[in-house]
């Protein structure tokens, strides 16, 4: 007799569990995760904006490339001549934005596309009044810890092409 009373407790306890793992496996899984700048949560993981990375999305990929690079600079002049000598470059954020950077405080970069780690220099002058009539053009890269760019230089028709390889 005992024994029929046991079994429709057992069945409302079999029912109580499967309700609660229904509810647990139909819950959202973005419930409990805050994702950065501006990030969208799908099934339990932040989804970046371009140039974030991170499980949050709280990192810039452009810190990943700050740092102060030691290598050589190469100067060629339009005839082919050319200076090449030990050389260090700073990169440091730009406040133009999240895929901005500035090689030594004076030239932006704009990184390409996320996760490529190849920029472009836009045609710019520098702020500095020594190269106030000078015009900036170029490209390059960073790969692991190293920096590779190319800039034209172009100052009263004469055009001087700039390329720094170095690592940090």
């Amino acid at each position: 007799m005992k024994k029929k009373q046991f079994m429709p407790e057992l069945k409302k306890l079999a029912f109580i569990f499967f309700a609660l793992f229904i509810l647990k496996s139909c819950s959202d899984p973005c419930n409990d995760i805050i994702c950065l700048n501006d990030a969208d949560c799908l099934d339990g993981f932040c989804i970046c904006q371009d140039f974030y990375q991170g499980p949050d999305c709280g990192i810039e990929e452009r810190s990943l490339y700050l740092g102060k690079y030691v290598g050589t600079t190469t100067y060629t002049d339009s005839q082919g001549n050319s200076n090449t000598y030990a050389d260090s470059k700073e990169v440091t954020s730009s406040n133009k934005g999240v895929n901005y950077l500035k090689l030594d405080n004076e030239i932006f970069a704009l990184l390409s596309s996320p996760g490529s780690g190849v920029f472009n220099i836009p045609s710019q002058t520098p702020s500095s009044p020594l190269l106030s009539d000078s015009f900036f053009l170029g490209s390059g890269n960073f790969s692991s810890n190293i920096l590779n760019f190319s800039i034209s230089i172009e100052n009263n028709g004469e055009i001087v092409t700039m390329t720094f390889s170095g690592s940090k």
